[in-house]
């Protein structure tokens, strides 16, 4: 049940989470984009991606979201990381659940610095999506989400009765 919900809560955060990205992609060249994703460049590809993923400025295809996540991801942008992690999550684009794939992506994209990942890792790492729960180590990625700034993180420290960074 806790799992059940866990991921219920982890899909409306990505719902959220990949349409607030769009909102940057207004007047986007994307033919430019899609030639900048073809050469290589990681963040163009992690923005096509969403931009197929949510179907904002082309047709929705979410098999063409996954190709451009795993490329990005491929070069170790943080973005596409937890973007692919999501996918892995909802079983989407011809993907295949996979909650220690999921898990293993918002580490590394954590790792990177990337303070949603860091909190969306806290997250897993609670409810044991994808391994054991970790507690600890949860708290651990919550604070460096919080130092950044992220609210969602420095909630949950509250809600776990711990200190935020700040407040050493």
């Amino acid at each position: 049940m806790k799992k059940t919900c866990t991921l219920i809560c982890i899909c409306f955060f990505l719902a959220i989470g990949a349409s607030l990205p769009a909102w940057g992609f207004d007047g986007i060249d994307i033919p430019e984009l899609k030639k900048q994703a073809e050469q290589g460049n990681p963040d163009a590809q992690s923005k096509l991606g969403v931009m197929y993923a949510t179907g904002v400025g082309m047709k929705m295809d979410k098999k063409e979201a996954v190709k451009w996540y795993k490329k990005s991801a491929g070069q170790s942008d943080p973005v596409g990381m937890w973007n692919l992690a999501f996918m892995y999550i909802k079983g989407e684009g011809g993907l295949e659940k996979d909650y220690m794939k999921a898990r293993n992506l918002f580490r590394s994209s954590a790792e990177l610095g990337f303070a949603n990942a860091q909190y969306d890792l806290g997250i897993v790492l609670l409810d044991g999506v994808g391994g054991e729960p970790d507690k600890a180590d949860a708290v651990k990625w919550f604070k460096k989400a919080a130092e950044q700034g992220n609210r969602d993180a420095k909630k949950i420290l509250k809600e776990l009765g711990e200190k935020e960074p700040s407040d050493k």
